[in-house]
C-alpha cells in the first residue's frame, strides 16, 4: 500500500493567522488580544491551532506572548523598533465621579465602553492630590503604577498640565488649556458661550451685568470672564465678578452682597448649574424676582434644571461628543500614531428658557 501523507494543520493555522492580523490592522484589538479561550470559541478552533498561530505571530514581531496573560499587540515605532502599544487608558478626575455633573459621568461611561471593547484596560483615578499646586510627587507615583498607558485628564490646573507636557506622555485634556501649554484638548467653547450669553443680555437691554463665578483653578475661569466682558456695549461698565468656592455658604454670601448693591446689575451669568437653586430661592427672599428684577443665564445644563420655574436660559451640551472625540484620538494612539496638538472646541445649544427679560423700569 502506498503511504499517505499525514494531514497538516497549516491551512487552518494560516487562516487563523490571517484573521488575527486583519483584526489587529483594523483596530479591532488595540492593545492586546482576547484570552485564548475566547479566541478559540470565536474562531471555532482548537487550542493547539491557536497556539501555533500565536507562535507564528510572535516570531514575526506582531505580538508578545506571556504565560497566563493575553497576548500584547506590538507595533513598529518611527525608530524601527517594535514596542508594546498602550495597554490601558487612565482617566484622571479631580473628584469622585459621583460628585461630578451627570454629563461628566455620561462621557466617562461611554469612554470606558469604547476602551474595553478595544481590548484595553480602563482605570479611573479619582481626585485630590494630583490637582494640588505642587503635584509632581503624586503624579510620578501615579504613572509608575500604570506604565504603558495613555492618559485622559479632566479639568486640570496649570502645574498639572505643565507636568504632563514636560514628561512627554500621551495625554488628552478634557477642559480648557492654559496659555503656553501645548497639549491636545477637547472642551466646551467657554469663550464662545460667554460671548453669546453677553450678546443675549445686551439685546434685552442689559448694560450692567455680573458673573457668579465658581473658582475651579482651570483656565476656563479667566476665559469666561474675559469673553463675557468683551461683548459689552461701548461705554458700559465692566461686569461685576462674584467669586465663590462652590459652597452654599459662600454662594449665599455673594448673593446677599449682590442684593445690597446700588445701582445693582440687572443680569447675572452663572457659571455652575448647582448654584442655580440658590439663585432661585435666596434672591426672591431678598425681594428680587426672576426675570422681573434680574435676568439669569447659566453656562451649563443639568437634568434638574428642567424642573425649575421659571425655566432657566442655559447651554445644553451633548456629552457623547466628548466620548466620540476621545475615542478617535485614542484609536490613533493605539495604532501607533502620534497625537497632534489640537484644541477641539464644542459649542453647546442655547435653550432660551424664561429667565431673560427686559430691564425693569
Amino acid at each position: 500500500m502506498k503511504p499517505q501523507p499525514i494531514p497538516q494543520r497549516s491551512t487552518l493555522v494560516s487562516q487563523t493567522i490571517a484573521l488575527l492580523e486583519r483584526g489587529m490592522k483594523e483596530g479591532r484589538w488595540a492593545a492586546q488580544l482576547p484570552s485564548q479561550s475566547e479566541l478559540c470559541l470565536h474562531f471555532a478552533i482548537s487550542r493547539t491551532t491557536l497556539r501555533l498561530a500565536l507562535q507564528a505571530l510572535q516570531r514575526r514581531g506582531k505580538i508578545q506572548v506571556s504565560q497566563g496573560c493575553p497576548a500584547i499587540i506590538l507595533r513598529r515605532s518611527h525608530a524601527g523598533v517594535t514596542a508594546p502599544t498602550i495597554s490601558r487608558v487612565v482617566l484622571v478626575l479631580p473628584e469622585p465621579l459621583w460628585c461630578l455633573r451627570p454629563a461628566t459621568g455620561n462621557w466617562a461611561g461611554e469612554l470606558r465602553t469604547w476602551v474595553e471593547r478595544a481590548g484595553m484596560e480602563f482605570v479611573l483615578s479619582e481626585g485630590g492630590n494630583h490637582y494640588r499646586a505642587q503635584p509632581t510627587a503624586h503624579l510620578e507615583k501615579l504613572i509608575q503604577s500604570h506604565p504603558n498607558s495613555s492618559w485622559v485628564v479632566f479639568g486640570s490646573n496649570q502645574p498639572m498640565q505643565a507636568w504632563f507636557v514636560a514628561r512627554g506622555l500621551p495625554v488628552i485634556h478634557v477642559g480648557a488649556v492654559f496659555p503656553g501649554i501645548e497639549i491636545p484638548s477637547i472642551e466646551y467653547d467657554h469663550a464662545e458661550i460667554a460671548q453669546h450669553a453677553a450678546a443675549k443680555l445686551v439685546a434685552a437691554g442689559h448694560e450692567h451685568t455680573a458673573v457668579l463665578l465658581q473658582r475651579t483653578g482651570s483656565a476656563a475661569d479667566a476665559t469666561t470672564c474675559e469673553a463675557f466682558a468683551a461683548n459689552r456695549e461701548p461705554g458700559a461698565a465692566r461686569p461685576l465678578v462674584l467669586e465663590h468656592d462652590g459652597s452654599l455658604a459662600q454662594i449665599e454670601s455673594r448673593l446677599r452682597h449682590f442684593a445690597r448693591l446700588s445701582p445693582r446689575p440687572t443680569a447675572l451669568f452663572v457659571t455652575k448649574s448647582h448654584a442655580i437653586p440658590a439663585v432661585l430661592t435666596i434672591l426672591p427672599r431678598l425681594g428680587m424676582e426672576i426675570p422681573r428684577d434680574l435676568s439669569v443665564i447659566c453656562r451649563e445644563d443639568d437634568p434638574f434644571l428642567g424642573y425649575l420655574v421659571p425655566a432657566i436660559a442655559r447651554y445644553s451640551s451633548d456629552s457623547s461628543a466628548i466620548a466620540r472625540k476621545l475615542g478617535i484620538a485614542l484609536r490613533r494612539l493605539a495604532c501607533g500614531q502620534a497625537l497632534k496638538i489640537t484644541h477641539d472646541r464644542i459649542m453647546p445649544r442655547f435653550l432660551a428658557g424664561q429667565s431673560v427679560g427686559p430691564v425693569a423700569r
